[in-house]
């Protein structure tokens, strides 16, 4: 059975600026991201907002058990350019970190997903051979996102959009894994599902 991971827009629990969590669960909300462009840009990582400097990355909770990773990524990313002269693309970068965050390999290198961007939110998509790779329990996956020249980039912006609730809908970016694995999500549902609609009674 595969593995869909969400990108999302809550705090990694590594705690650093501009960390967020890739989990297995859709998120409640779509969540706008937006990355100033520049002329002649190769390769610019994405921000929250525009000129913030704080680049985004995204990392799963610790593996539960050891998985290889050797089968067909699948990346569906929901973008959008401020215009079409600015000439951008989305483009992603799979990483084997450790426990706390630290770069161990490379499991699938940055390049462009799909084509250029439209003017309106929409996916691009894609496939990735990955290299082989063994993670051991407690490793954790990162992915960092950026956006890419497709041809000569210009002055403009860039959104990204996740979070969303919905399969297709607005803010639906995610990645899927051919194997089958667990990590140690961060509980998140809401608060009815604890409690009850009708509220809780002890």
């Amino acid at each position: 059975m595969a593995t869909t991971l969400y990108f999302r827009n809550l705090a990694s629990t590594l705690g650093a600026a501009g960390q967020s969590a890739l989990l297995q669960r859709r998120g409640g909300l779509a969540v706008t991201t937006t990355t100033n462009t520049i002329a002649g840009g190769t390769n610019i990582t994405i921000t929250p907002t525009a000129g913030s400097g704080t680049a985004l990355t995204w990392f799963t909770e610790p593996l539960v058990e050891a998985v290889t990773i050797s089968g067909t990524i699948t990346l569906n990313v929901r973008c959008r350019e401020s215009a079409n002269t600015v000439n951008a693309g989305i483009a992603l970068v799979i990483e084997r970190t450790s426990g706390v965050g630290v770069v161990l390999s490379t499991v699938s290198a940055r390049a462009v997903i799909g084509a250029e961007a439209g003017t309106t939110e929409s996916a691009r998509n894609g496939t990735r051979t990955p290299t082989s790779t063994t993670f051991a329990a407690g490793d954790r996956i990162k992915v960092m996102l950026s956006v890419i020249n497709v041809g000569t980039m210009a002055v403009g912006t860039f959104n990204t959009y996740h979070d969303g609730p919905a399969a297709g809908g607005s803010g639906d970016s995610y990645i899927t894994f051919t194997e089958d694995f667990r990590t140690s999500d961060i509980l998140d549902v809401p608060a009815y599902e604890i409690i009850g609609t009708n509220g809780y009674k002890g």
